[in-house]
């Protein structure tokens, strides 16, 4: 996992208590640090970081990349309502796609860096509910051993052409991938 942190401050303009995370990140911020709903800026030094307004890495998401944010306004959220963070696994540009268990990257995340002929050998056969693709073009099967309807999945593509899939629709079949290929 590349080198990651991130600082959550208390209050804006990145005043009052803080905490630093780095490549574990947190699902639970009231358990883990005692910081559940209270983050109103972040400091992003490295890496990319998906910020939740629930544990366990539920609700709302945000994506973040290097850069301050010093109210929740600018990266989208509302005051106070972050309960849960994690980094992905690569920077963007990296030949990688992450699979997520849950729609808005909730849940499982499976980082995939070459061929994987069964999503079974890593315990994640017929999960993908969402995507992030930081590199490249993969294709997904429906089928182990790269068989079955397939589907094409990019940096470029997605909702908003960025390589972000936060759901299935329309990408491909939920909980249905068996298979994952650079293309």
């Amino acid at each position: 996992m590349a080198d990651t942190q991130i600082t959550l401050y208390r209050d804006t303009n990145f005043e009052g208590r803080s905490i630093v995370l780095t490549t574990c990140g947190s699902s639970n911020l009231g358990n883990d640090y005692g910081f559940n709903d209270q983050t109103s800026s972040i400091k992003v030094q490295s890496g990319i970081w998906l910020v939740y307004s629930d544990s366990n890495y539920g609700g709302s998401v945000y994506v973040l990349t290097p850069g301050e944010y010093r109210s929740p306004g600018t990266w989208g959220g509302s005051g106070d309502s972050i309960s849960s963070v994690r980094p992905l696994p690569g920077v963007q540009g990296t030949n990688m796609a992450i699979l997520f268990q849950d729609s808005n990257y909730g849940a499982r995340m499976v980082a995939v860096t070459g061929s994987l002929a069964s999503l079974s050998d890593i315990d994640f056969n017929d999960q993908a509910s969402s995507a992030i693709i930081l590199g490249g073009t993969w294709l997904m099967y429906k089928d182990s051993n790269f068989k079955g309807t397939t589907w094409s999945v990019s940096a470029t593509g997605g909702a908003g052409h960025n390589g972000y899939y936060p759901s299935a629709n329309g990408f491909f079949d939920n909980d249905a991938v068996s298979s994952i290929m650079p293309g």
